[in-house]
């Protein structure tokens, strides 16, 4: 596959827009990361937000009177942990999108490895079909055997490592999503240990 058709395949698997074009498989991961991408912009807009608030609270506090201007500075503490616990919540948000794109990378390269296999299976079939057509006394005859032997070798040796790959990319998601799963909920789970 050449370098722009890399690009492209991935590309197009990576869309919400065109989800029939891409890999319906990964559709439902590469939703949840939109989901989340949408999270976090929209977590650390809340955090910005909530920064200025306590910044407008504090100026027209300011000019209310020392009595309210008080009360009114410590709102706006308030407001400024409200806004960095948003903040934070933003960064922990990224870091789990970097580990869901993780797994749909590994995700796309078992389907790489799929497509290889596929495409190895095809031209055994066609060599293996050619060689039926070739008489005992055929001059490429041996030539075609050792084609199509080592085909079958290529075939068997993908096989195993989709094998192998997908028993993987099973342990490596189970962890990941541990992972991420304690990054989102982990602070949630210390502050109510029950």
């Amino acid at each position: 596959m050449s370098v722009f058709g890399s690009r492209f395949g991935k590309q197009i698997a990576h869309t919400t827009m065109l989800p029939a074009l891409g890999n319906k498989d990964l559709k439902l991961l590469q939703d949840l990361i939109t989901a989340e991408k949408f999270a976090v912009s929209s977590s650390q807009k809340l955090a910005d937000d909530w920064g200025k608030a306590a910044d407008a609270l504090k100026a027209w506090g300011a000019g209310e009177g020392d009595d309210l201007g008080d009360v009114l500075d410590k709102g706006r503490e308030l407001l400024v942990m409200v806004s960095a616990a948003l903040a934070q919540l933003s960064t922990h948000e990224t870091a789990i999108r970097v580990h869901m794109k993780a797994v749909r990378t590994r995700e796309e390269q078992l389907d790489e490895l799929k497509r290889r296999r596929k495409q190895v299976g095809s031209k055994a079939e066609a060599a293996e079909k050619k060689l039926s057509k070739m008489g005992s006394e055929h001059k490429h005859l041996q030539m075609q055997q050792e084609t199509l032997t080592q085909l079958r070798e290529e075939m068997r040796q993908l096989d195993s490592t989709i094998l192998v790959e997908e028993a993987r990319l099973g342990d490596y998601k189970r962890q990941t999503t541990k992972d991420w799963m304690a990054l989102k909920f982990g602070a949630l789970c210390a502050q109510h240990p029950d």
